[in-house]
Protein backbone atom coordinates (compact mmCIF):
# COMPACT_ATOMS: atom_id res chain seq x y z
CA UNK A 1 0.00 0.00 0.00
CA UNK A 2 3.18 2.21 0.27
CA UNK A 3 3.68 2.52 -3.05
CA UNK A 4 0.25 3.09 -3.87
CA UNK A 5 0.05 6.50 -1.75
CA UNK A 6 3.60 7.77 -3.14
CA UNK A 7 1.80 7.12 -6.60
CA UNK A 8 -1.62 9.24 -5.16
CA UNK A 9 1.15 12.24 -3.86
CA UNK A 10 2.85 12.39 -7.36
CA UNK A 11 -0.64 12.03 -9.38
CA UNK A 12 -1.86 15.05 -6.92
CA UNK A 13 1.29 17.46 -8.06
CA UNK A 14 0.98 16.09 -11.93
CA UNK A 15 -3.09 16.81 -11.83
CA UNK A 16 -2.39 20.58 -10.05
CA UNK A 17 0.04 21.40 -12.62
CA UNK A 18 -2.43 20.65 -15.47
CA UNK A 19 -4.68 22.59 -13.88
CA UNK A 20 -2.95 25.24 -13.56
CA UNK A 21 -1.66 25.60 -17.02
CA UNK A 22 -5.13 25.14 -18.10
CA UNK A 23 -6.51 28.02 -20.50
CA UNK A 24 -9.05 30.64 -19.18
CA UNK A 25 -8.48 29.90 -16.07
CA UNK A 26 -11.29 30.67 -13.35
CA UNK A 27 -10.52 31.37 -9.17
CA UNK A 28 -11.85 27.77 -8.94
CA UNK A 29 -9.34 25.76 -10.95
CA UNK A 30 -6.79 27.94 -8.69
CA UNK A 31 -8.27 26.41 -5.62
CA UNK A 32 -8.61 23.51 -6.97
CA UNK A 33 -4.99 23.11 -7.77
CA UNK A 34 -3.88 24.30 -4.27
CA UNK A 35 -6.05 21.52 -2.71
CA UNK A 36 -4.53 19.29 -5.21
CA UNK A 37 -0.81 20.21 -3.58
CA UNK A 38 -2.00 19.83 -0.10
CA UNK A 39 -4.30 16.29 -0.72
CA UNK A 40 -0.71 15.36 -2.27
CA UNK A 41 0.97 16.73 0.53
CA UNK A 42 -1.49 15.02 3.18
CA UNK A 43 -0.85 11.94 1.61
CA UNK A 44 2.98 12.17 1.30
CA UNK A 45 2.79 12.91 5.45
CA UNK A 46 0.85 9.82 5.88
CA UNK A 47 3.19 7.75 3.70
CA UNK A 48 6.54 8.88 5.36
CA UNK A 49 4.88 7.84 8.65
CA UNK A 50 3.55 4.33 7.15
CA UNK A 51 7.48 3.51 6.18
CA UNK A 52 8.82 5.40 9.73
CA UNK A 53 10.42 8.26 8.30
CA UNK A 54 8.09 10.97 9.70
CA UNK A 55 9.97 11.42 13.04
CA UNK A 56 12.81 12.53 11.27
CA UNK A 57 11.08 16.10 9.47
CA UNK A 58 9.17 17.51 13.11
CA UNK A 59 7.99 20.14 11.89
CA UNK A 60 6.21 18.19 8.94
CA UNK A 61 4.78 16.01 11.76
CA UNK A 62 3.60 19.43 13.76
CA UNK A 63 1.68 20.60 10.63
CA UNK A 64 0.36 17.68 9.54
CA UNK A 65 -1.25 16.41 12.91
CA UNK A 66 -4.61 18.61 11.76
CA UNK A 67 -4.25 18.38 8.23
CA UNK A 68 -7.77 16.09 8.31
CA UNK A 69 -9.30 19.47 9.39
CA UNK A 70 -8.09 21.12 6.28
CA UNK A 71 -9.77 18.77 3.98
CA UNK A 72 -13.09 19.13 4.62
CA UNK A 73 -12.55 23.11 3.90
CA UNK A 74 -11.10 22.61 0.69
CA UNK A 75 -14.15 20.72 -0.31
CA UNK A 76 -16.42 23.14 0.76
CA UNK A 77 -14.43 26.54 -0.41
CA UNK A 78 -14.41 24.69 -3.91
CA UNK A 79 -17.69 24.03 -4.12
CA UNK A 80 -18.52 27.85 -3.13
CA UNK A 81 -16.66 29.45 -5.77
CA UNK A 82 -17.18 27.24 -8.04
CA UNK A 83 -20.88 27.45 -8.20
CA UNK A 84 -20.47 31.14 -7.52
CA UNK A 85 -21.83 34.02 -9.66
CA UNK A 86 -18.64 36.42 -8.88
CA UNK A 87 -15.65 34.62 -8.94
CA UNK A 88 -13.58 36.30 -5.98
CA UNK A 89 -12.34 35.64 -2.29
CA UNK A 90 -14.18 36.51 0.78
CA UNK A 91 -12.92 37.33 3.72
CA UNK A 92 -15.32 35.45 5.66
CA UNK A 93 -13.38 31.96 4.33
CA UNK A 94 -10.72 32.37 6.48
CA UNK A 95 -12.84 31.51 9.49
CA UNK A 96 -12.92 27.62 7.83
CA UNK A 97 -9.60 27.58 8.42
CA UNK A 98 -9.20 29.11 11.77
CA UNK A 99 -9.79 25.94 13.60
CA UNK A 100 -6.27 24.07 11.61
CA UNK A 101 -4.14 27.14 12.49
CA UNK A 102 -5.22 27.22 16.54
CA UNK A 103 -4.85 23.76 16.67
CA UNK A 104 -1.49 23.69 14.75
CA UNK A 105 -0.55 26.85 16.93
CA UNK A 106 -1.32 24.68 20.06
CA UNK A 107 0.65 21.89 19.00
CA UNK A 108 3.83 24.01 18.11
CA UNK A 109 3.80 25.40 21.27
CA UNK A 110 3.96 22.49 23.19
CA UNK A 111 6.71 20.76 20.71
CA UNK A 112 8.78 23.84 20.31
CA UNK A 113 8.16 25.09 23.79
CA UNK A 114 9.72 22.07 25.13
CA UNK A 115 13.12 21.17 26.49
CA UNK A 116 12.58 17.40 24.91
CA UNK A 117 13.57 17.35 21.41
CA UNK A 118 10.27 17.56 19.14
CA UNK A 119 10.64 14.22 18.13
CA UNK A 120 10.08 12.81 21.53
CA UNK A 121 7.53 15.50 22.24
CA UNK A 122 5.38 14.49 18.84
CA UNK A 123 5.58 11.12 19.77
CA UNK A 124 4.35 11.61 23.30
CA UNK A 125 1.50 13.52 22.02
CA UNK A 126 0.43 10.46 19.60
CA UNK A 127 0.24 7.79 22.43
CA UNK A 128 -0.56 9.27 25.25
CA UNK A 129 -4.17 10.69 25.55
CA UNK A 130 -3.78 14.29 26.03
CA UNK A 131 -6.40 16.73 26.24
CA UNK A 132 -4.66 18.32 23.55
CA UNK A 133 -4.68 14.93 21.31
CA UNK A 134 -8.48 14.62 22.36
CA UNK A 135 -9.83 17.41 20.85
CA UNK A 136 -7.65 17.60 17.92
CA UNK A 137 -8.82 14.16 16.77
CA UNK A 138 -12.53 15.31 17.34
CA UNK A 139 -12.27 18.14 15.20
CA UNK A 140 -10.20 15.78 12.61
CA UNK A 141 -12.83 13.42 12.55
CA UNK A 142 -16.37 15.08 12.90
CA UNK A 143 -15.85 18.41 10.96
CA UNK A 144 -15.76 17.06 7.68
CA UNK A 145 -18.96 15.51 7.52
CA UNK A 146 -20.49 18.71 8.47
CA UNK A 147 -18.29 20.42 5.10
CA UNK A 148 -19.89 17.73 2.92
CA UNK A 149 -23.52 18.08 4.34
CA UNK A 150 -22.82 21.94 3.50
CA UNK A 151 -21.23 21.13 0.24
CA UNK A 152 -24.07 19.09 -0.84
CA UNK A 153 -26.76 21.87 0.12
CA UNK A 154 -24.35 24.22 -2.31
CA UNK A 155 -24.66 21.96 -5.37
CA UNK A 156 -28.73 22.14 -4.54
CA UNK A 157 -28.39 25.65 -4.44
CA UNK A 158 -26.56 25.39 -7.69
CA UNK A 159 -28.92 23.56 -9.49
CA UNK A 160 -31.86 25.81 -8.75
CA UNK A 161 -29.65 28.90 -9.81
CA UNK A 162 -28.69 26.59 -13.42
CA UNK A 163 -33.18 26.02 -13.86
CA UNK A 164 -33.06 30.06 -13.37
CA UNK A 165 -30.16 31.05 -15.97
CA UNK A 166 -29.79 28.57 -18.24
CA UNK A 167 -31.88 26.49 -20.86
CA UNK A 168 -29.40 23.70 -20.54
CA UNK A 169 -26.90 21.60 -18.34
CA UNK A 170 -24.41 20.15 -20.11
CA UNK A 171 -21.21 21.02 -18.76
CA UNK A 172 -22.64 23.22 -15.76
CA UNK A 173 -24.66 20.94 -13.57
CA UNK A 174 -21.49 19.93 -12.02
CA UNK A 175 -22.76 16.01 -11.86
CA UNK A 176 -19.58 15.10 -11.53
CA UNK A 177 -18.88 16.87 -8.61
CA UNK A 178 -21.65 15.63 -6.73
CA UNK A 179 -20.06 11.64 -7.86
CA UNK A 180 -16.71 13.23 -5.93
CA UNK A 181 -18.59 14.15 -3.30
CA UNK A 182 -20.27 10.90 -3.06
CA UNK A 183 -16.31 9.36 -2.92
CA UNK A 184 -15.60 12.11 -0.37
CA UNK A 185 -18.38 11.08 1.96
CA UNK A 186 -17.58 7.54 1.94
CA UNK A 187 -14.24 8.44 2.70
CA UNK A 188 -15.68 10.50 5.89
CA UNK A 189 -17.89 7.77 6.78
CA UNK A 190 -14.80 5.34 6.83
CA UNK A 191 -12.98 7.56 9.00
CA UNK A 192 -15.65 7.74 11.71
CA UNK A 193 -16.37 4.25 11.11
CA UNK A 194 -12.83 2.80 11.80
CA UNK A 195 -11.99 5.21 14.62
CA UNK A 196 -15.02 4.40 16.68
CA UNK A 197 -14.02 0.65 15.97
CA UNK A 198 -10.85 1.34 16.74
CA UNK A 199 -11.56 2.70 20.02
CA UNK A 200 -14.26 0.47 21.27
CA UNK A 201 -13.28 -2.55 19.49
CA UNK A 202 -10.14 -4.68 18.46
CA UNK A 203 -12.02 -5.60 15.15
CA UNK A 204 -9.38 -2.79 13.73
CA UNK A 205 -6.02 -1.29 13.57
CA UNK A 206 -4.90 2.38 13.19
CA UNK A 207 -3.06 1.43 10.04
CA UNK A 208 -5.89 -1.06 8.51
CA UNK A 209 -8.23 2.45 9.21
CA UNK A 210 -5.68 4.47 7.67
CA UNK A 211 -5.10 2.44 4.72
CA UNK A 212 -8.33 2.57 3.69
CA UNK A 213 -9.05 5.85 4.15
CA UNK A 214 -5.84 6.95 2.16
CA UNK A 215 -6.64 4.93 -0.69
CA UNK A 216 -10.18 6.25 -1.01
CA UNK A 217 -8.90 9.63 -0.83
CA UNK A 218 -6.07 8.61 -4.01
CA UNK A 219 -9.03 7.59 -5.76
CA UNK A 220 -10.51 11.14 -5.00
CA UNK A 221 -7.61 12.72 -5.93
CA UNK A 222 -7.62 11.76 -9.56
CA UNK A 223 -11.53 12.55 -10.05
CA UNK A 224 -11.30 15.80 -8.78
CA UNK A 225 -7.82 16.77 -10.77
CA UNK A 226 -9.48 14.91 -13.74
CA UNK A 227 -13.16 16.39 -14.24
CA UNK A 228 -11.59 19.67 -12.61
CA UNK A 229 -9.43 20.28 -15.79
CA UNK A 230 -12.54 19.97 -17.85
CA UNK A 231 -15.13 22.26 -16.12
CA UNK A 232 -16.03 24.96 -17.96
CA UNK A 233 -16.40 28.84 -16.60
CA UNK A 234 -20.16 28.42 -15.74
CA UNK A 235 -21.24 32.21 -15.02
CA UNK A 236 -19.37 34.69 -16.77
CA UNK A 237 -17.72 37.80 -15.19
CA UNK A 238 -20.66 40.69 -15.30
CA UNK A 239 -19.40 43.30 -17.73
CA UNK A 240 -19.00 47.09 -16.77
CA UNK A 241 -21.89 49.06 -17.63
CA UNK A 242 -24.17 45.94 -17.57
CA UNK A 243 -27.82 46.52 -16.69
CA UNK A 244 -27.90 48.24 -12.55
CA UNK A 245 -29.43 45.51 -10.88
CA UNK A 246 -28.43 42.22 -12.40
CA UNK A 247 -26.37 41.26 -9.91
CA UNK A 248 -28.18 42.83 -6.81
CA UNK A 249 -28.48 40.49 -3.87
CA UNK A 250 -32.37 39.81 -3.17
CA UNK A 251 -33.04 36.89 -0.69
CA UNK A 252 -34.45 34.15 -2.68
CA UNK A 253 -36.82 32.27 -0.77
CA UNK A 254 -40.57 31.54 -2.08
CA UNK A 255 -42.21 34.40 0.19
CA UNK A 256 -39.87 37.57 -0.52
CA UNK A 257 -38.18 36.40 -3.34
CA UNK A 258 -38.82 39.70 -5.64
CA UNK A 259 -40.41 42.49 -2.69
CA UNK A 260 -37.60 44.59 -3.23
CA UNK A 261 -37.27 44.47 -6.85
CA UNK A 262 -39.02 47.54 -7.79
CA UNK A 263 -40.93 46.17 -10.93
CA UNK A 264 -43.96 47.56 -11.54
CA UNK A 265 -47.63 45.58 -12.66
CA UNK A 266 -47.81 47.99 -16.13
CA UNK A 267 -43.56 47.13 -16.49
CA UNK A 268 -44.15 43.48 -16.09
CA UNK A 269 -47.19 43.28 -18.92
CA UNK A 270 -44.97 45.31 -20.87
CA UNK A 271 -41.58 43.01 -20.58
CA UNK A 272 -43.98 40.02 -21.16
CA UNK A 273 -45.61 41.39 -24.46
CA UNK A 274 -41.53 41.85 -25.42
CA UNK A 275 -40.47 38.53 -24.41
CA UNK A 276 -43.52 36.50 -26.01
CA UNK A 277 -42.80 38.78 -29.40
CA UNK A 278 -38.78 37.69 -29.20
CA UNK A 279 -39.64 34.43 -28.66
CA UNK A 280 -41.96 34.19 -31.70
CA UNK A 281 -40.01 36.38 -34.10
CA UNK A 282 -36.45 35.89 -33.09
CA UNK A 283 -36.37 32.00 -31.91
CA UNK A 284 -33.30 32.22 -29.86
CA UNK A 285 -33.85 29.40 -28.17
CA UNK A 286 -32.43 27.70 -31.40
CA UNK A 287 -29.19 28.58 -29.42
CA UNK A 288 -28.30 25.38 -27.62
CA UNK A 289 -26.59 27.64 -24.86
CA UNK A 290 -29.05 30.68 -24.59
CA UNK A 291 -28.98 32.28 -21.06
CA UNK A 292 -31.37 34.22 -19.62
CA UNK A 293 -28.23 37.30 -19.31
CA UNK A 294 -28.49 36.63 -23.02
CA UNK A 295 -32.58 37.18 -23.66
CA UNK A 296 -31.85 40.00 -20.77
CA UNK A 297 -29.89 41.95 -22.98
CA UNK A 298 -31.12 41.42 -26.03
CA UNK A 299 -34.80 42.74 -24.14
CA UNK A 300 -32.20 45.71 -22.32
CA UNK A 301 -34.01 44.43 -18.96
CA UNK A 302 -32.49 43.31 -15.84
CA UNK A 303 -31.79 39.77 -15.38
CA UNK A 304 -33.46 39.76 -12.32
CA UNK A 305 -36.78 41.44 -13.70
CA UNK A 306 -36.96 38.97 -16.54
CA UNK A 307 -36.70 35.98 -14.00
CA UNK A 308 -39.47 37.67 -12.31
CA UNK A 309 -41.39 37.40 -15.39
CA UNK A 310 -40.99 34.46 -16.39
CA UNK A 311 -41.97 32.94 -12.78
CA UNK A 312 -44.47 34.86 -11.73
CA UNK A 313 -46.67 35.80 -14.96
CA UNK A 314 -46.14 32.72 -16.50
CA UNK A 315 -45.19 30.07 -13.33
CA UNK A 316 -42.19 28.59 -14.78
CA UNK A 317 -38.30 28.56 -14.52
CA UNK A 318 -36.06 29.90 -17.31
CA UNK A 319 -35.07 26.34 -18.12
CA UNK A 320 -38.75 25.62 -18.58
CA UNK A 321 -39.80 28.24 -20.82
CA UNK A 322 -37.03 28.00 -22.79
CA UNK A 323 -37.24 24.10 -23.34
CA UNK A 324 -41.21 24.18 -24.04
CA UNK A 325 -40.43 25.74 -26.78
CA UNK A 326 -38.02 23.35 -28.15
CA UNK A 327 -39.90 20.92 -27.25
CA UNK A 328 -42.62 22.03 -29.13
CA UNK A 329 -40.95 22.62 -32.39
CA UNK A 330 -39.44 18.88 -32.16
CA UNK A 331 -43.13 18.16 -32.08
CA UNK A 332 -43.96 20.06 -35.32
CA UNK A 333 -41.33 18.58 -36.86
CA UNK A 334 -42.58 15.15 -36.21
CA UNK A 335 -45.68 15.61 -37.43
CA UNK A 336 -43.60 17.35 -40.74
CA UNK A 337 -43.92 14.33 -43.32
CA UNK A 338 -40.67 16.17 -44.87
CA UNK A 339 -38.48 15.50 -41.84
CA UNK A 340 -39.30 11.87 -41.95
CA UNK A 341 -35.49 10.81 -43.56
CA UNK A 342 -33.80 12.84 -39.98
CA UNK A 343 -33.49 11.04 -36.99
CA UNK A 344 -35.32 12.00 -33.90
CA UNK A 345 -31.55 13.27 -32.30
CA UNK A 346 -31.14 15.42 -35.64
CA UNK A 347 -34.56 17.29 -35.35
CA UNK A 348 -33.29 17.47 -31.35
CA UNK A 349 -30.40 19.04 -32.17
CA UNK A 350 -31.44 21.30 -34.84
CA UNK A 351 -34.28 22.61 -31.74
CA UNK A 352 -31.64 23.69 -29.72
CA UNK A 353 -30.87 20.66 -27.71
CA UNK A 354 -27.13 19.48 -27.04
CA UNK A 355 -27.64 15.93 -26.08
CA UNK A 356 -29.37 12.50 -26.68
CA UNK A 357 -29.59 12.20 -22.90
CA UNK A 358 -31.05 16.28 -21.87
CA UNK A 359 -33.80 15.80 -24.93
CA UNK A 360 -34.92 12.56 -23.92
CA UNK A 361 -35.00 13.26 -20.42
CA UNK A 362 -36.65 16.96 -20.99
CA UNK A 363 -39.12 15.54 -23.84
CA UNK A 364 -40.62 13.25 -21.42
CA UNK A 365 -41.17 15.77 -19.05
CA UNK A 366 -43.29 17.43 -21.08
CA UNK A 367 -44.93 14.58 -23.56
CA UNK A 368 -44.91 11.93 -20.27
CA UNK A 369 -43.38 9.70 -23.28
CA UNK A 370 -39.96 9.34 -24.73
CA UNK A 371 -39.06 10.91 -28.61
CA UNK A 372 -39.52 7.39 -29.67
CA UNK A 373 -42.97 6.66 -28.09
CA UNK A 374 -43.98 9.73 -28.95
CA UNK A 375 -43.54 9.16 -32.22
CA UNK A 376 -44.85 6.28 -32.77
CA UNK A 377 -48.30 7.04 -30.81
CA UNK A 378 -48.55 10.30 -33.49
Amino acid sequence: MEVVFLIGTIQAVFLAALVLIKKNKMLADKILAIWLLFMGLHLFSYYMNVVGTISDYPILDAFSVSFPMLEGAFTFLYVSIITSKIQRLKWNYLIHVSHYIIFTGIIFLTVYGSEASPSEVICTLKNEYTSVIFWTGLFNIYLGPGYMIASLLLLKKHQRNIDRNFSYTEEIDLKWLKYVLGIMILVWIVVVVTNVLNDYTDLITDRTGGDLIYGSVTIAIFFYGFFGIKQQIIYSAPSVGSINDSTKKVKETPVNQYQKSGLKKDDAENYLKQLMNYMEEETPYLDGKLSLKEVASALEISTNHLSQVINENLEKNFFDFINGYRVDLVKQKMDDPSNKNYTLLALAYDCGFNSKSSFNSIFKKYTGHTPSQYLNTH
